[in-house]
């Protein structure tokens, strides 16, 4: 979590954006929730120089599950460091700047069909490199695993309200969001909940399918959903108009437009792709931290 004096209005999560262009100050209050605003861009990478990367580090560095998927977290990670309005999110009407920065994802606690789902959420931060990524999320996944038997305490609290009446359940859920519009809400609820997140990763494409547009929830705070499709071959063109099979995946990219311009955000996938070819950038911290200039 990043140290910064806390002034009036500002949330345990989130500093208020004090400086927001006009237009962008009124746009939370036509589109109130995120379901209204959800913007979807279709990208693809090539895969064939992260795959030869990706094997290189399980030798060379005695890693021995890292995958794409580690080298897309750790790629979406510098990407949210060196672009900050992407770590913003909407509440109650107000923007705010993301004072941590976390991913959520969804994992099985074995390699079985029938196999139980949780959520971890890793934080990390501004420094971490693609080492820092890999071992943080292999911590919480690892940590699941030794934990199959039991529940984290994301599944106890599901399993309680699972066993109250319909109406009860919905007035629990009423009253966490009204605690969470008017920043009451406990920093325990929030570390447990997967819906108060940079962003939400997916890796569909382990399961055999093309990428999904998924919803970002009206429930938390996350304004960006990324999901990762199956490897596919597909004609690409170059520059010099010359079609050629590619080995990729596809990303569906869902986000918040009240957060930032759409040009913001085409800078910010172009930059993506850029890390993405030169994935080795990211064994080393980034030289720059730009801040949030609207705080």
């Amino acid at each position: 979590m990043e140290t910064r004096k806390r002034r009036f209005g500002d949330r345990k999560d989130g500093w208020r954006l004090r400086h927001t262009q006009s237009f962008f100050a009124v746009m939370p209050h036509i589109m109130k929730d995120r379901a209204d605003a959800q913007v979807f861009f279709d990208e693809y990478i090539e895969i064939e120089t992260l795959e030869k990367y990706a094997r290189a580090m399980r030798k060379e560095h005695d890693m021995p599950y890292f995958s794409l998927y580690h080298i897309m977290i750790a790629a979406a990670m510098r990407m949210f460091v060196l672009r900050p309005r992407l770590n913003r999110f909407v509440m109650n009407g107000k923007t705010y700047a993301r004072n941590r920065l976390t991913t959520s994802m969804t994992v099985k606690r074995a390699l079985s069909q029938n196999a139980l789902e949780v959520c971890i959420k890793p934080s990390f931060e501004k420094t971490d490199t693609v080492f820092d990524v890999y071992r943080k999320i292999n911590e919480a996944m690892e940590n699941e695993v030794r934990n199959s038997e039991s529940e984290n305490d994301t599944d106890a609290i599901a399993n309680i309200l699972n066993r109250l009446p319909a109406w009860l359940v919905r007035a629990f859920v009423k009253f966490i969001t009204f605690m969470d519009h008017h920043n009451m809400m406990t920093e325990f609820i929030n570390k447990l909940s997967p819906f108060h997140t940079s962003f939400y990763i997916t890796d569909v494409g382990s399961i055999g399918i093309g990428p999904v547009y998924h919803h970002i929830y009206n429930f938390g705070t996350t304004s960006v959903f990324i999901a990762l499709g199956k490897k596919e071959i597909l004609p690409i063109a170059g520059p010099d108009g010359t079609i050629t099979p590619k080995k990729v995946v596809r990303l569906h990219i869902v986000v918040d437009e009240r957060i930032c311009d759409g040009q913001y955000y085409a800078e910010s996938f172009r930059m993506l792709r850029r890390i993405l070819k030169k994935p080795e950038a990211l064994e080393v911290p980034p030289t720059e931290f730009p801040e949030d200039t609207w705080i």
